[in-house]
């Protein structure tokens, strides 16, 4: 695929067919990123395309900033805050013993190397947060959960939207968005708007944000945690840890101190690399997006800030990689940064009106080929041939979600009944585990993750095959069942 002419064939095939995707979606009412890979594997199976040869760097360096990028600017900082214990508590803690558990039990159970079955935990482990967002977005629109429209006056034209207007027009929305009624009337007239506002269907919003916040804001968080995990167990040594604990065989005191101060330097060495990583990425990106919203405040126009905005994502990315830092919590910090802080002063209104479109947008083409691609990519027959293991692959998959979940939600309600502090946050009863477990949709992170393992590395080749195996299951049968819920669920959910 060197010819320049047959990438751009190739690109808008692939758009073609995601186009499609998109019109089939209505009809069989299967969530779009479900259609798209069914329809990669059927193009793959078919052999419509040569192979693609889908890179890490392609994902990392070019869909992946995006990505996360759009999930960052769209989080909300009131819910965000109000439940930063059970975001933080699931999104570290129940990342690692998901991470760890998977690893443990393919160890056992597969008979894998510790180091690989580590990896491959820390591999399958992050979830997707565009694919649950999506799919709780496209249920709130059909249940008509959309902003209040600007009326016309007599004579055509839309009525001014001055600040005032704005500000009452918001406070309404943000109140009570599924019974609001604005009436806004045009200039000359007496300018009136009137919220009806209902403390229940507002109490309800509430909680359906919070739920939203908690379940993207995990997602991504995760993301960043487990690529930190990632590195961290790629980078061990446990060649020759058998003849460290054991001193010819026979177990003695000194062998037990050389197991225990082997499994102490191992701690303090992945410690500190997992606390450079995701600390020194989530400062990196605050201070890069404070930067840039200084840099916003010298544009002149609206498409320049735009451009701006869209190049941090770029920027953390590049300043993460040099600095040896995570890039996705530098990316979701300076993306949080810039919509909470460099967007509420320091851009245009019109900026205010377009970004959110832009940025929706070029995600949207970003998925549609990633998701192609990765059925493209996947296959089918191979999987089938191991089905057995596939079954496990797909258990263990699930399961070890559910452990993390199940295991730090009373803590994280414990903390929350014990600590004044956290009293705003959501408690997370049976149905937020629910739909934590099953909105825990696999995506690119670990496509990328497991294409860019060590060519020489022991069992690539079967760690590769089993990431797949769980990221199919995910966004085909997982995500249809995950939509299926969410229609039954999600309206009774609050």
């Amino acid at each position: 695929m060197h010819d320049g002419r047959h990438i751009i064939i190739t690109a808008i095939l692939l758009l073609s067919i995601a186009s499609a995707g998109g019109i089939l979606t209505r009809y069989l009412k299967i969530p779009y990123t479900s259609i798209l890979v069914i329809i990669g594997l059927f193009v793959g199976i078919f052999r419509i395309f040569p192979s693609l040869n889908i890179t890490p760097y392609l994902i990392y360096y070019v869909f992946l900033p995006i990505i996360i990028f759009e999930g960052a600017v769209g989080i909300k900082m009131r819910p965000l805050i109000s439940n930063i214990l059970p975001i933080g508590m699931l999104s570290i803690f129940g990342t690692i013993i998901s991470a760890i558990f998977t690893g443990v039990v393919l160890h056992f159970v597969l008979n894998f190397p510790l180091k690989q079955s580590l990896i491959f935990g820390a591999i399958i482990t992050p979830t997707d947060p565009i694919s649950i967002l999506a799919l709780l977005k496209n249920r709130i629109i059909k249940r008509g959960g959309v902003p209040p429209k600007t009326e016309k006056n007599d004579a055509g034209n839309e009525a001014e939207n001055t600040d005032e207007n704005r500000e009452i027009e918001a406070d309404c929305f943000a109140n009570a968005r599924n019974d609001v009624t604005v009436s806004l009337r045009g200039v000359g007239d007496d300018e009136a708007i009137s919220c009806d506002r209902n403390d229940k269907i507002a109490e309800n919003i509430d909680g359906k944000e919070n739920i939203e916040t908690l379940l993207t804001g995990e997602s991504l968080f995760n993301d960043g945690i487990s690529l930190v995990l990632f590195e961290v167990f790629l980078g061990l040594n446990l060649n020759g840890a058998g003849s460290i604990f054991l001193n010819g065989g026979r177990l003695d005191l000194n062998s037990l101190y050389n197991m225990f101060y082997y499994i102490i330097d191992i701690i303090k060495t992945s410690t500190f690399e997992f606390l450079y990583e995701s600390i020194g990425g989530s400062i990196l990106g605050i201070v890069l997006g404070y930067s840039v919203s200084l840099v916003l405040s010298l544009a002149t126009d609206f498409l320049t800030e735009i451009m701006i905005s869209l190049l941090l994502a770029y920027a953390s990315l590049i300043a993460a990689y040099y600095l040896h830092m995570s890039f996705i919590m530098a990316v979701i910090f300076s993306g949080m940064v810039l919509a909470n802080y460099g967007f509420k002063k320091k851009v245009s209104n019109r900026t205010l009106e377009v970004f959110p479109i832009v940025v929706e947008y070029l995600t949207f083409i970003v998925n549609s080929i990633l998701f192609l691609i990765i059925g493209i990519e996947i296959n089918l027959f191979k999987i089938l041939d191991i089905w057995v293991i596939s079954l496990f692959i797909i258990a263990l998959s699930l399961f070890s979600r559910f452990i993390g979940v199940y295991l730090i939600s009373p803590l994280v309600n414990i903390a929350k009944n014990r600590f004044k502090i956290f009293s705003d946050g959501l408690t997370i009863n049976k149905q937020y585990k629910r739909f934590l477990v099953f909105g825990g949709l696999k995506g690119a992170l670990p496509i990328a993750m497991a294409l860019s393992l060590p060519l020489n590395l022991h069992l690539r080749n079967e760690i590769i095959a089993y990431v797949f195996i769980a990221v199919l299951f995910s966004l085909t049968i997982q995500a249809i069942s995950f939509d299926f819920f969410i229609k039954k669920g999600y309206k009774n959910s609050i």
